[in-house]
């Protein structure tokens, strides 16, 4: 069964969709810029709001979330394509 992430009522809890491991949310830093994301504790694995952007789409013209709110509700949407893809799978 593929991790999944629990982000409902300020508990979020993200599962690694590589190994299954842990992502802790973090404030990473740039040479210029500061931005959000995920880190799997186990694999290391890393989703900010570029990879994740790709991810769902291929489209050149998307604007990149900066605040983390926004990043969240990226990531929630990426989850929950990535569960209807391996639903899809199954059948």
């Amino acid at each position: 069964m593929l991790p999944t992430a629990n982000l409902d009522k300020g508990k979020e809890v993200a599962r690694c969709l590589r190994c299954g491991g842990r992502m802790i949310f973090e404030k990473f830093y740039d040479v210029n810029n500061i931005f959000f994301g995920w880190h799997c504790v186990i694999c290391g694995e890393i989703l900010d709001p570029v990879i994740l952007l790709h991810r769902l789409s291929q489209d050149a013209h998307i604007q990149i979330p900066e605040d983390e709110e926004n990043v969240m509700l990226l990531l929630k949407k990426y989850l929950q394509s990535n569960s209807k893809k391996e639903e899809g799978a199954k059948v």
